[in-house]
């Protein structure tokens, strides 16, 4: 009988995870009938607990006589809440807040309690925000998009400058004098200038100040999975080859293959360091390496990456700067050393 429970709690367990496949060219009634009831009960999940929410759609309720297929903007105004002569003023705020800018939020030590905000009139996307001296901060967009895809902003938020990093951009991060390393996803190879040779340095003025050497005797650079500065010296591990690659004085050092390949962000402090992420199952994965002479080795065990009550950590933003890394999941920032995910194993 506990053969029999065993069997029927994996094929349960298989049952329960089996994923839904959708022929995206071919359109079934079936497939309609489960997009509706996925769609059902998604707005069910959202609004538990929502009395707001009902309360508000229950105000607009009238609106439904007024809009028609020919209506492509609506603009609700919270009268109750809002002095006519404030209204214009108001508006241009609503308006403006959806359309362009962002507020930056800044934090110190380990409070994540905003100790200073200022609003960015920039009209980016950024997908990376880093700091620089004298409190200014870098937004970046990963695609170009046509035009500059990075600004430098005052402590004050003021403009400074936007320049051109490149397209397809995987990772940015700055050291305390100021350069720019940037690394790219495999789609920049397409394109031209620095974003080909898949790692660059850019200077604090935006120019290009150093490209990764396309040699023979150095792996190449056709997607940077993992960037770490450390410094001013920055580390990357990129596919295809996976090897550990070190920049130091705008000399690239090879130290050889990697303990585990696709890992998305590495830890080091030079001579210790820590491959996080791998393909597939291996996505939380913490590999630890000792770097001997000219080439890496595996140090030790592996373990997993777990959030602080156990559970996995799933749909993140990982990188890592010298020996910490940092984990995004939502609204939430965690902070994890070199020696406390190496002490796990």
């Amino acid at each position: 009988m506990s053969l029999l429970g065993a069997a029927e709690t994996l094929w349960q367990t298989m049952y329960d995870e089996m994923p839904v496949r959708i022929d995206i060219n071919h359109h079934y009634l079936q497939t309609t009938q489960l997009l509706r009831c996925l769609a059902e009960w998604d707005s069910c999940r959202q609004t538990r607990g929502a009395a707001a929410d009902f309360e508000h759609a229950s105000e607009l309720a009238p609106l439904r006589a007024a809009i028609d297929s020919e209506t492509s903007h609506l603009i609700v105004i919270p009268t109750r809440e809002l002095a006519a002569a404030g209204l214009s003023e108001h508006l241009d705020r609503q308006t403006a807040s959806r359309t362009t800018g962002c507020r930056l939020h800044r934090a110190e030590g380990t409070s994540c309690r905003s100790i200073r905000s200022v609003y960015l009139n920039s009209c980016l996307e950024p997908s990376f925000v880093q700091p620089l001296p004298d409190g200014a901060i870098l937004l970046v967009d990963a695609r170009s998009r046509g035009g500059p895809n990075a600004e430098i902003w005052a402590a004050d938020g003021t403009r400074l400058r936007q320049g051109h990093l490149g397209d397809a951009i995987e990772n940015v991060l700055t050291t305390p004098s100021g350069a720019i390393w940037v690394g790219y996803f495999d789609e920049a190879m397409g394109g031209a200038g620095p974003q080909v040779h898949g790692l660059a340095r850019f200077a604090p003025d935006l120019e290009p100040g150093w490209v990764y050497p396309q040699r023979a005797d150095l792996p190449p650079i056709d997607d940077c999975y993992a960037l770490n500065v450390a410094g001013e010296r920055a580390w990357s591990c990129a596919y295809t080859a996976f090897h550990l690659v070190a920049v130091d004085n705008d000399q690239a050092i090879d130290y050889g293959m990697a303990p585990q390949r696709g890992a998305a962000a590495l830890l080091t402090d030079g001579s210790t360091g820590a491959m996080v992420g791998g393909y597939g199952p291996e996505y939380d994965l913490v590999t630890p390496f000792h770097i001997v002479e000219d080439r890496t080795v595996t140090a030790g065990g592996q373990c997993r990456l777990v959030l602080p009550d156990g559970l996995e950590v799933r749909e993140r933003r990982i990188y890592g700067r010298g020996t910490e890394l940092h984990v995004f999941i939502g609204r939430s920032w965690y902070r994890v050393d070199l020696a406390q995910v190496t002490r796990g194993r």
